[in-house]
């Protein structure tokens, strides 16, 4: 697949933020606060960890068929790091395709350590939720576990008007992203 266009990242990477990292936002009269934590089984010698952390920070933390993910990262051919900005590629119709919903965000933590891993972003303008996400691998003894977070509201009119829909996307990629981490 080819990769956006220039004004298109452009607007992706100009989009003023509608959530702070540190001190969050103005909540909406939806908004959904998730927090959970899933097992990822067994890693006896820490390379299931490095395939996993590696694709947090690669901009592929998504499955294509949910969200695909464009930025200077990758034109850079470099792991995300806070500050970058970066443009997620939903198509409408999941796996069938269909046109591409377009939004921005911006890092702000991408950490790697020997046993830990975090990734963690915050919407902007350019946007159709407005909130905050971020997910922490972590191999504790010989297992992994994903620590998800995330506080979400509407912001466009096209995620009020299918609001139970949009919903459901947006579950459904972060659940898609645990199951492929499942699988390495």
């Amino acid at each position: 697949m080819a990769g956006p266009g220039d004004r298109l990242m452009h607007r992706a990477e100009t989009a003023p933020l509608n959530w702070d990292p540190v001190h969050g936002g103005q909540r909406a009269r939806v908004c959904w606060d998730d927090d959970k934590v899933y097992d990822l089984g067994s890693d006896p010698d820490g390379s299931r960890f490095d395939r996993i952390a590696t694709k947090m920070l690669s901009g592929d933390y998504y499955p294509p068929e949910a969200v695909r993910c464009f930025g200077r990262f990758r034109l850079d051919g470099r792991p995300l790091r806070a500050g970058d900005r970066m443009l997620q590629r939903a198509p409408m119709f999941l796996t069938w395709g269909g046109p591409l919903l377009n939004s921005s965000t911006e890092i702000f933590v991408a950490e790697r350590e020997v046993d830990r891993c975090k990734l963690g972003y915050v919407t902007t303008q350019f946007h159709h939720g407005k909130g905050i996400w971020s997910s922490e691998l972590t191999r504790a003894g010989r297992r992994l576990s994903l620590h998800v977070q995330g506080t979400a509201m509407p912001h466009s009119w096209l995620f009020w008007l299918c609001l139970p829909l949009a919903r459901h996307y947006q579950k459904r990629a972060w659940r898609r992203a645990v199951e492929e981490f499942g699988k390495l």
